[in-house]
């Protein structure tokens, strides 16, 4: 048990070593914003605060890490997590697992390629659509998504419908994956201009994680869609300050990252 657990951790960091090609431009001051976004959310969302701890980061905290990470996670673990089966079963040490990672990796990114978008918008498909016949969005298209926003280091900003936010629901807050969306329509403004353009061809059931780069990023959409929880507008309130520069450090382009998907498309 201990190999495969070692095993799959190096797995996991080996994808922050070879997968990185989405981010690859050298980051001095965020060191610690690996170029993985792809493959990682290791602190997932909501278990990472820069601040101190209130009634409600608590209650986050005590949700169990299999239910934070039911969401995007869940869906995406089998592709950017964890080696097959068949693979664990082969490994029997860390070198063997990490040259099984590594073949699965290269394999991984030839079958679902990063697409970049002219914009510096780069993304990546998760999930595939519930039919490849249904319509797709585009320019003007009234759609219903659900989204998730992270630094580029992994750290939870703030979501709607993924699970992650509380709602009230019939007097109890209960969090809010099937009970919470947001309507867009493409070309509004509704959400920064980069992820519009990254919803464009997607469709109902596609879910894509998308690097942001903020010259194409919140500013264009004045900061929609915002957050309504504390959590989410102190992580906002500190994205801007890191955007301007404040006290001794220079402004920096820093990028975030969405997971975004269609529910509905009109």
């Amino acid at each position: 048990m201990n190999v495969i657990l070692a095993a799959l951790q190096a797995a996991i960091l080996l994808r922050g070593e070879t997968a990185n090609g989405f981010s690859s431009r050298c980051r001095r001051q965020e060191t610690a914003d690996t170029t993985a976004f792809l493959a990682r959310h290791d602190d997932t969302h909501g278990l990472t605060h820069g601040y101190g701890e209130h009634a409600e980061d608590r209650e986050i905290k005590d949700t169990s890490r299999r239910e934070l990470m039911g969401g995007s996670i869940t869906a995406l673990a089998s592709g950017l997590f964890l080696l097959p089966n068949a693979a664990v079963s082969k490994c029997t040490d860390i070198e063997s697992c990490r040259e099984e990672g590594e073949r699965r990796i290269e394999a991984d990114l030839k079958s679902n390629p990063i697409a970049k978008l002219e914009n510096g918008v780069r993304y990546r498909v998760l999930q595939l659509p519930a039919s490849s016949s249904t319509k797709a969005v585009q320019e003007g298209s009234n759609i219903d998504m659900i989204f998730s926003i992270s630094t580029a280091s992994g750290q939870y900003m703030y979501s709607k419908g993924f699970g992650f936010e509380k709602v009230d629901f019939g007097g109890k807050q209960v969090n809010d994956s099937g009970l919470d969306s947001l309507r867009v329509i493409v070309g509004k403004q509704d959400v920064p201009v980069g992820i519009e353009e990254a919803l464009v061809g997607m469709r109902k059931g596609e879910r894509r994680r998308v690097e942001l780069p903020p010259g194409v990023g919140f500013e264009t959409s004045e900061w929609r869609p915002e957050p309504t929880a504390r959590r989410g507008i102190v992580q906002i309130e500190q994205y801007k300050r890191k955007l301007a520069g404040f006290g001794s450090q220079p402004p920096f382009p820093a990028e975030t990252v969405w997971d975004i998907e269609v529910l509905n498309i009109r």
